[in-house]
């Protein structure tokens, strides 16, 4: 069986290779053509997984139609906000048996969907599962090991998809709340900015991020449980464990946005810097929109938004938190 990979940026391209070095076939779509001549001819991606050696076996192109056409489950790994402009030109070519692996994290802030949903939207026929959890890609592409959770309604689906992504490092657990496994994948991009903001600040105090997490958690799983999820997801690794592993990690995006931030760089240099903006901007704006409507409180959510529209410097963002949640 032919395995599909829409998108090989950082997580794409870790991901394949996993799957490649698993033994399947693997062939990835890119829209950057450097990137595909690269993984073809060296078999390397330097841009976006510099020292890791590529399998063989995964093969990019630049055809979309081509994975689509010969791939019977495909992991979707482009950002959220991509996901609509990329499948809609060829959704009428997918067929109805191909099984979509959705680990994009994102909320549409004109839809109000998450990536998840979005994907379900445009391709109803299809089965779809949510794969999230702790899972920094340049630490697993290099053999550290793994735990994630694929999120679904069929068992038989979720053990086919673990079958394909097992190995002696990398495990998944299965969950059937596929709602909250995505969900904290979404929202804990939000608050790894926050810690971030500490970065571009210098302040490294344990006490201070260990505070700080815990009531990210704690905003995090009530925003979730309001919006359908199970309070216990966000207790195991889909929550606390992509919380963890993305706020504290320096591969993160998200953080790399808050240190920004906190240095005084305006975010169309960010932007310029990063080539695109983080989920956890993406999906800032439609988090608190969707709390406001539900009557869910978040002003940790709230104070970032703040700092990134420049009503708040980041300095202000700390002292208020300090006041009114550390004392």
């Amino acid at each position: 069986m032919r395995v599909g990979l829409i998108g090989l940026g950082n997580m794409g391209t870790a991901v394949g290779n996993m799957v490649a070095g698993n033994g399947y076939e693997v062939l990835g779509w890119e829209y950057q053509t450097t990137v595909v001549d690269e993984i073809n001819g060296k078999h390397s991606n330097s841009r976006y997984l510099e020292g890791v050696a590529l399998d063989e076996k995964l093969v990019a192109t630049g055809k979309l139609t081509a994975v689509i056409e010969q791939c019977g489950v495909i992991f979707m790994a482009i950002p959220s906000i991509f996901i609509g402009p990329t499948l809609e030109p060829v959704r009428q070519a997918v067929p109805e048996e191909t099984m979509f692996v959705n680990m994009a994290k994102g909320i549409d802030r004109q839809t109000g969907l998450t990536s998840f949903q979005t994907l379900a939207k445009l391709l109803p026929d299809n089965r779809h599962i949510m794969l999230s959890g702790p899972s920094v890609a340049n630490e697993f592409a290099r053999g550290l090991p793994t735990i994630v959770i694929l999120g679904g309604d069929d068992r038989s689906d979720l053990l086919h998809v673990a079958q394909i992504l097992d190995n002696d490092h990398f495990r998944t657990r299965l969950s059937d709340d596929a709602v909250g496994v995505e969900l904290g994948g979404v929202l804990k991009n939000i608050y790894a900015i926050g810690l971030g903001l500490f970065d571009g600040q210098g302040i490294t105090s344990i006490n201070f991020r260990a505070v700080y997490l815990t009531l990210a958690l704690e905003e995090m799983a009530h925003i979730g449980v309001a919006m359908g999820a199970r309070l216990e997801t966000f207790l195991y690794l889909a929550g606390i464990g992509d919380l963890l592993a993305t706020s504290l990690s320096r591969h993160s995006h998200n953080r790399h946005l808050g240190e920004r931030l906190a240095q005084g760089a305006a975010l169309e240099a960010i932007r310029t810097e990063m080539g695109v903006l983080p989920e956890g901007y993406n999906t800032l704006e439609a988090t608190l929109y969707i709390a406001e409507k539900l009557h869910v409180s978040a002003p940790l959510a709230k104070g970032l938004w703040d700092v990134i529209n420049g009503r708040l410097q980041a300095q202000q963002f700390i002292t208020a938190f300090i006041r009114n949640f550390v004392e």
